[in-house]
């Protein structure tokens, strides 16, 4: 197979993981993906809108406004977004640890989130914009909650936590990383965690119509996109041998399900199914090499539909020979 080299990745990547404390009951949903997302964007409105303009797009301040970069990011004039009318937001969060959840008051939960290249230097803002959040309640029962402690990734992907906030004290937060890419193994198992949601075709991909093409297509033109938006900076790779290469890729050990959920959409009046796939499959030999750069930076950005409220989250479990690394 034939090898295309990855471009060089400058997309810087902080991590973030907030500690609360319940101030009276709160029920999250059995996904909370959604409740997260809404929370967290109507209260950075509040926190940073000094118009009160009911929409966005004929205010005079929206190239300068945290929110419309964050939230409403407008698409820019790259090749790659000529037919969409907003480009990929850059934030992820992980509501994986509330979701399904009940607290009473008094007790901890955890919310983590992902910044993505300028985002970050707004990261001020979000966390007053948290706070808020906890003073107006979220949840079933609109449950109140206290930020207690923010804690930062001292590495993308290093699993050592550093606190850099507490009320009470200043900002201490450490700079953003760029993610190393390691040397690709023998195989990986890619498993996701959270329902991966796509359309292929102009129909739902289930487990019977997942393809290894779809997805990465999807995923390299994901990171492409948040690398041009928020690095400055265009990664320019062969797109069309890529997905030719991607089409010759036969996956192994495929175990995927459907899973459903919905979310109650404000601006349709109504509930929205959101299900996706859980489950996971096997890349191994030459076609890994090719692709292993786009799977392991994707594991920040997540894939599919749905990625700023957590959706297509997916781990990586690599294998040398028989052996987990």
């Amino acid at each position: 197979m034939q090898r295309i080299p990855m471009p060089p990745f400058q997309l810087a990547v902080a991590r973030y993981r907030f500690t609360f404390r319940a101030e009276t009951a709160i029920q999250f949903p059995a996904y909370a993906g959604s409740t997260w997302r809404g929370a967290f964007g109507h209260a950075l409105r509040r926190v940073v809108c000094v118009t009160h303009q009911s929409e966005c797009h004929q205010c005079l301040l929206k190239p300068s406004c945290v929110y419309s970069y964050v939230f409403e990011t407008p698409a820019g004039k790259e090749p790659l977004l000529e037919k969409i009318n907003a480009a990929p937001h850059p934030y992820v969060l992980h509501p994986l640890a509330t979701s399904g959840k009940h607290y009473a008051a008094g007790e901890s939960f955890e919310l983590y989130l992902t910044l993505l290249g300028k985002a970050v230097a707004h990261l001020p803002y979000l966390i007053h914009a948290v706070q808020q959040m906890g003073e107006r309640g979220i949840g079933k029962y609109d449950g109140r909650f206290t930020l207690t402690t923010l804690e930062q990734e001292s590495a993308a992907g290093a699993g050592d936590w550093q606190m850099i906030y507490a009320p009470g004290r200043g900002l201490q937060a450490l700079a953003a990383v760029v993610p190393a890419i390691p040397v690709a193994p023998a195989a990986v198992r890619v498993a996701f965690h959270t329902p991966y949601r796509a359309t292929h075709d102009n129909r739902l991909v289930h487990e019977g119509r997942f393809g290894f093409q779809a997805f990465m297509v999807g995923l390299i033109r994901r990171v492409s996109l948040l690398h041009s938006q928020h690095a400055d900076a265009d990664l320019v790779a062969d797109f069309k041998g890529l997905s030719e290469l991607a089409s010759q890729v036969v996956l192994s050990e495929q175990a995927l399900r459907w899973y459903e959920w919905a979310r109650y959409s404000n601006r349709q009046q109504t509930k929205v199914q959101m299900g996706g796939l859980l489950g996971s499959f096997v890349v191994s030999g030459d076609a890994l090499a090719v692709f292993w750069p786009w799977l392991w930076l994707g594991q920040w950005v997540h894939a599919g539909k749905g990625a700023v409220m957590g959706m297509g989250g997916y781990a990586l479990d690599c294998y040398t020979g028989k052996k987990a690394m």
